[in-house]
């Protein structure tokens, strides 16, 4: 590390134990000295993280690589459909703790499911063949045309068309 430059090595506190070995070596050598900074492990609870274990199922083809959707890397994330901005927040907002962290998925949607609310515009949809017929007894126009935002925060997204009626279908 030294001799490419290094001046802060991060690593796992799993290798706490050769952080002696480490900084003996560069005395002895006469290296300029390369300060660490340990942090522990996020784990996922109900989720095999360990690389070891995860290159079987690629091997043996139970999936179809490491950007498989159902795995817990960077790139199956990525492609299951998480925004890169809300993996960025999620691992900012985790810090560099000393105590191993287990965390639950939940929280890790969560985050991306506010990085998308941002900009994702509201749509509604009915299924034809699974739906009710609701009559309302109001005081509703037969065919009522109101101008709404996409997006309740931001208007910015542009507006749409909604139709009010008396049957409304749910």
């Amino acid at each position: 590390d030294s001799l490419e430059g290094v001046s802060h090595a991060l690593r796992t506190t799993e290798y706490n134990d050769r952080d002696e070995q480490y900084a003996w070596i560069q005395r002895a050598l006469n290296l300029r000295r390369v300060r660490i900074h340990a942090f522990a492990r996020l784990n996922f609870r109900y989720a095999v993280l360990s690389k070891r274990k995860l290159t079987k199922f690629v091997e043996n083809g139970t999936v179809t690589g490491w950007d498989d959707p159902r795995f817990p890397t960077v790139r199956g994330v990525l492609r299951r459909g998480v925004n890169l901005e809300a993996l960025r927040m999620f691992t900012l907002s985790q810090g560099a703790s000393k105590n191993v962290v287990n965390m639950e998925w939940n929280k890790f949607w969560a985050e991306n499911k506010k990085e998308l609310d941002k900009d994702a515009k509201r749509y509604m949809a009915i299924d034809t063949t699974r739906h009710v017929k609701m009559i309302m007894e109001d005081d509703v126009g037969e065919n009522e045309y109101k101008l709404t935002a996409y997006h309740p925060k931001d208007p910015s997204l542009g507006k749409r068309v909604v139709r009010l009626g008396k049957e409304v279908m749910l």
